[in-house]
């Protein structure tokens, strides 16, 4: 009975090692991938205005039975 005890938390220790492991590994890459580089400073205006000529151009209008 000690022999199984042992042996199921040897395999514990050895599943959560890896999950551990893996999780560590696959956030560094993610880290990774999200940085560019890039010195520039992104303030609330410069997302509003890129939001802005996503959704809705200049020259584009909306009339109020379109948004019905």
């Amino acid at each position: 009975m000690d022999k199984k005890l042992i042996s199921i938390f040897f395999l514990f220790i050895i599943l959560v090692s890896v999950m551990v492991s893996y999780s560590y590994f696959n956030q560094s890459t993610t880290e990774e991938k999200q940085y560019d580089g890039s010195t520039e400073t992104i303030n609330d205006e410069d997302i509003v205005n890129e939001i802005d000529e996503i959704f809705l151009g200049e020259d584009d209008e909306i009339e109020i039975g379109e948004m019905v």
